[in-house]
């Protein structure tokens, strides 16, 4: 069979100079666009079997994509000019060796959609002005050394959608010197690959790196070497199974304006890690199961612009300092969270530059005026939220019925710098699907459909008489309960000179007039005996503090104040002092 094979290839390729086309002249294949003028050819889904080797030879961009081509062997020797080739959507099993030695001028190589499965050391051999190269949707398993040593300038490659599980050899990119973006996605590598990013040539461009839809647990404290580190602005790492972000995670990432963290298994925001991302703009951490949003939950993220954590089961809290730090924050979506129920009032007006807010499909029952700065914002979507319409909804009510008014989002895209007539930026709300959910009269009813009488606080002349009423009583039983108050200390204090101590001398005159020249009349003293007192003293009134608060009529058991009672230890009668 080998043999065969040896004797054909001669055959073939006699074949081939025997039908090449001459200088200057060329053959369009059936099903096929051609064109001198612009130097193309365009082949799309025409059922070609291989490569059409009788084009314009000064051909620049041929497309050959949706064929049923298996190779490309021989058939690219006569474009020397081509600079775009296109053979995506194909049955291409093997890119073979030194097939593309013609295609020096070659920027832009798509051989996606295939089943390509391996990449010998020589299958881009020749290649040294390629760019951009889209190998995704393919088989790749391995990447062999030496594949890409021609093609130092290759600034984008896309491997996503293929079967790599690591890089056995991590030098395989190491001269390509220009690399920006490298695509990863949907294959099964289970970590970040920080060998290869290690072996880029320095200094590194690296701006791009997404690996979604992988298989990586844990990002460890080196995933991210220099020098490629610091280059980097994009980082992807959504749907993958990330249970944790080591403490210096991301440290050396100086240069990252945009993470994507969605859809893994964090269970708490990795507010520490995160810090340390200085120029972070873009933030998203959707589909992930934490159950709050902490207070400065992204810490010194100053410039941040736009944070999206939608789709969470789990959430149930946002704080009300969740985003004090982010003062330059212009875009929030936080939306499809099955479990929040609430947010805190006035939670977006620390954020001065703040003018898109989208809290679509939570379990938002009441949604204030106050938790949104209208007079900053652009566009407000609350839709799909169970919304009680009752009066505190007046507000939404009267932006609805505006925002009907309006030409429809679908003529009119959303822009951030619409203006309304007068000349002043215009708010504008998303009113498909913004329904009530209760009364139950009104349960599924647009709010632009029902009426402002439905959500319209009046006041009444009853409201205000019973109001009245109300404050009225509460004065007047305020005033019952001051009077009450005062009165019993006025009595008490009344009491309390009343039954102050008499002198012990009652001193009366016994005659109430004096003769001329007689002496002065006899006074007239009670001494009551020492004994007579105590004794009386004793059984009335048991302390000075008794004494004071006794009542005068109250009698009880005590005995009456009666100094003609005879005591057993007292003189029978007071002594009579004329002085």
């Amino acid at each position: 069979m080998g043999d065969g094979r040896r004797v054909l290839t001669p055959w073939i390729w006699l074949l081939l100079l025997a039908s090449s086309p001459s200088p200057g002249t060329s053959i369009c294949p059936s099903r096929c666009s051609c064109r001198d003028d612009t130097l193309s050819a365009s082949c799309v889904d025409a059922a070609l079997e291989v490569v059409p080797i009788q084009l314009n030879p000064d051909v620049e961009v041929i497309e050959l994509s949706g064929n049923r081509i298996a190779n490309v062997h021989y058939t690219l020797t006569f474009y020397t000019s081509l600079r775009i080739l296109d053979v995506s959507l194909n049955k291409i099993s093997s890119i073979g060796a030194k097939n593309f030695e013609a295609q020096a001028k070659l920027e832009t190589l798509n051989a996606s959609f295939n089943i390509i499965s391996t990449l010998g050391k020589d299958a881009f051999r020749g290649l040294k002005s390629l760019k951009i190269l889209d190998l995704s949707h393919n088989q790749i398993e391995s990447i062999e050394h030496g594949s890409f040593k021609d093609s130092h300038d290759i600034e984008t490659i896309d491997f996503s959608h293929n079967r790599i599980t690591s890089f056995e050899n991590p030098t395989v990119f190491n001269s390509i010197t220009s690399l920006r973006t490298l695509k990863l996605n949907h294959n099964q590598i289970i970590d970040v690959p920080s060998l290869l990013l290690k072996n880029l040539p320095s200094p590194c461009v690296l701006e791009t790196l997404t690996l979604n839809d992988n298989l990586i647990e844990v990002i460890e404290d080196k995933s991210f070497p220099a020098p490629c580190a610091q280059s980097m602005k994009v980082l992807t790492l959504g749907s993958n199974v990330i249970k944790e972000v080591e403490t210096a995670g991301f440290d050396s990432l100086h240069s990252l304006t945009s993470l994507d963290l969605s859809y893994n298994n964090l269970t708490y925001i990795p507010t520490q890690q995160l810090s340390k991302l200085n120029v972070l703009s873009d933030l998203d951490l959707s589909g992930n199961t934490f159950h709050s949003v902490k207070p400065v939950a992204f810490q010194s993220l100053f410039q941040l612009a736009t944070l999206t954590i939608s789709r969470l089961p789990h959430l149930n809290w946002v704080d009300s300092r969740a985003f004090v730090d982010n003062i330059r924050l212009d875009t929030i979506h936080i939306d499809e969270n099955p479990e929040l129920r609430r947010i805190p009032t006035r939670i977006f007006h620390g954020n001065p530059h703040l003018s898109h807010v989208s809290l679509r499909g939570n379990a938002l029952a009441t949604v204030d005026v106050s938790h949104f700065p209208l007079d900053r914002l652009r566009s407000l979507d609350l839709s799909g939220n169970p919304l009680n319409c009752n009066c505190s909804l007046h507000w939404l009510w009267k932006l609805a019925q505006t925002e009907s008014q309006l030409p429809s989002r679908d003529s009119i895209p959303l822009q951030g710098n619409e203006t309304s007539p007068e000349g002043q930026p215009q708010l504008r709300i998303v009113v498909r699907n913004l329904k009530c959910s209760s009364p139950e009269g009104l349960k599924g009813q647009l709010v632009t459909d029902i009426a402002e009488s439905t959500v319209r606080c009046e006041t009444t002349w009853l409201t205000v008489a019973i109001i009245t009423a109300l404050v009225l009583a509460l004065f007047g039983a305020t005033c019952v309960i001051l009077l009450l108050f005062s009165s019993e200390r006025w009595l008490c204090w009344c009491r309390k000179g009343k039954h102050s101590p008499e002198p012990e001398v009652d001193t009366r005159r016994l005659a109430p007039s004096l003769h001329p020249g007689s002496a002065p009349p006899p006074i007239l003293m009670l001494m009551p005996d020492k004994h007579y007192r105590d004794a009386i003293l004793s059984n009335y009134i048991k302390s000075e503090a008794d004494m004071k608060l006794a009542e005068p009529w109250m009698n009880g058991d005590v005995r009456q104040n009666d100094y003609s009672v005879d005591m057993a230890s007292s003189r029978s009668k007071p002594h009579i002092v004329y002085v």
